[in-house]
């Protein structure tokens, strides 16, 4: 009988410790469900003063981006920041995207920016640079 319960926790450990090595492997899963903090692209573009920020690589800023979007991600944080101070309005809302519906990018830095900056009104934009690019916002890029 002790052998069967050393056997449970042993799987049961070993399954939390895979289950966090595969989020940490690749953490842009579906969140599995919607947040209160995502917006539709709809929503956000009737937002008053809203600063875009796009939470995607260097590298795929540089390739294409939201015009007047700040580039803010957390490999470039501190710098991404204090550019994004310079042109924020304290007290209008931040909607920040990353490559699609998938990607989790913009809930961390959304999450962080929430944290910083003490305000609420700082969303993940539902679809990301996907929804963009379909409501023809933007051209080129392919995440």
């Amino acid at each position: 009988m002790k052998q069967a319960i050393r056997q449970s926790f042993f799987i049961l450990a070993l399954s939390a410790v895979l289950g966090t090595a595969s989020y940490l492997a690749r953490p842009q899963v579906v969140p599995s469900g919607a947040s209160e903090h995502e917006i539709e692209l709809a929503a956000a573009q009737e937002l008053e003063g809203v600063l875009w920020v796009d939470a995607r690589m260097d590298a795929d800023y540089e390739a294409a981006h939201l015009e007047g979007a700040s580039l803010l991600n957390e490999e470039n944080w501190e710098l991404g920041f204090a550019s994004l101070l310079e042109r924020w309005v304290p007290g209008n809302p931040i909607v920040v995207y990353c490559s699609s519906q998938s990607c989790l990018r913009s809930h961390h830095v959304a999450a962080r920016l929430r944290e910083d900056l003490g305000m609420e009104e700082i969303y993940s934009l539902q679809g990301g640079w996907e929804a963009l690019r379909e409501a023809g916002l933007v051209e080129g890029g392919e995440r």
